[in-house]
């Protein structure tokens, strides 16, 4: 009997143990995986079991992965099968009322229905979503760590567009969506201000991950439904002008304001300081004489190359490190191809 008792306890605790660890692993979102030539939509159902994350594919995306991680970051594991699936992820926020709304933003995200109706348009707003750049990208954070802002009768839109500034974590708000802020965040993490923006919205939040093509792919507004035999009225094609010149589209000031605000509304005083100096410089320059500003831009512009080209070889790298066997000798096979073609 005893003997049964200490069995069953031993069993017990065992389990207690695997438990207490499966947690730890899902809060820090840690994935310990080895597969080979894994469909990536088989993949992604253990990613979720291990991480109790909701990763959603959009329809577009495709491919095999080989992966042989252990105890690694979520998103790292993300940005691996970017590489191999010629997608990106991003990390969405939403701030609804209801489950219905939630639904149809899985929808969207899948690429199953067009933006137009879905209640959802603010999300092809966000910078990060369009993958575009912010006005400060040398000063963006990631989703892991805190947040510092002061939102003073500030609308949600205002706040979601600061909390967007984030590297790869886009807060977007329902369609209708309206609230003014009175908030202050004081180093919080980044999941806690989103829960308080939204509490003060009196709405819900929720987090996904969104795997989608680097190119993605618009569901038109007259395409047909998936799963019927509808077929889609294509549009009539807009007539080309050839005798007139086209005039670039202009900024808006006002919008670009509004951005310089939100960005600087979560920034830390070193960010802001150096975002601060950034401006003034921007600001002496265009004061110089055309000569000399011409000078000064060129300059510059060297400067961003040299950026530009050390981060293309850093990128190159890590597609070779992360990148499969095959897609490495398919990579090498199209490149001497090309060069076989143009000598």
């Amino acid at each position: 009997m005893k003997q049964t008792q200490v069995l069953i306890w031993s069993v017990v605790g065992a389990l207690s143990v695997w438990a207490a660890y499966r947690i730890y692993m899902a809060h820090a979102d840690l994935v310990t995986l080895n597969v080979r030539n894994m469909d990536v939509r088989k993949l992604v159902p253990k990613l979720e079991w291990q991480t109790w994350e909701h990763i959603i594919l959009n329809k577009d995306v495709s491919g095999a992965v080989t992966l042989n991680v252990r105890r690694v970051p979520l998103t790292d594991v993300l940005n691996i099968i970017g590489l191999q699936t010629a997608s990106r992820w991003t990390a969405v926020f939403p701030i609804y009322s209801g489950r219905n709304g939630t639904l149809k933003l899985e929808k969207l995200v899948r690429g199953e229905i067009p933006p137009e109706g879905s209640g959802w348009s603010n999300l092809l707003k966000a910078p990060g979503w369009r993958g575009g750049g912010t006005l400060f990208g040398n000063a963006v954070r990631s989703v892991n760590n805190v947040v510092s802002a002061q939102f003073e009768n500030k609308d949600l839109d205002f706040a979601a567009l600061a909390l967007s500034r984030f590297t790869q974590a886009q807060v977007v708000p329902e369609d209708g969506a309206t609230a003014k802020l009175n908030l202050k965040l004081d180093q919080v993490p980044f999941t806690k201000a989103v829960a308080q923006v939204a509490k003060q919205a009196h709405r819900r939040w929720d987090k996904i991950y969104a795997l989608q093509p680097v190119k993605p792919v618009v569901v038109a507004a007259n395409a047909p439904t998936p799963g019927t035999n509808a077929v889609a009225v294509p549009r009539p094609a807009d007539p080309v002008k050839t005798n007139f010149v086209q005039a670039p589209i202009q900024p808006d000031p006002a919008d670009q304001q509004r951005q310089m605000e939100a960005f600087l509304a979560t920034m830390t005083p070193q960010e802001r300081q150096k975002a601060e100096e950034q401006i003034a410089t921007m600001q002496q320059i265009n004061s110089l004489p055309p000569g000399e500003r011409q000078q000064k831009m060129q300059e510059m512009t060297a400067q961003a190359k040299q950026t530009s080209q050390a981060d293309l070889e850093s990128r190159v790298r890590k597609r070779l490190r992360d990148g499969s066997t095959d897609q490495r000798i398919a990579h090498d096979r199209e490149l001497l191809g090309r060069q076989r073609k143009n000598p």
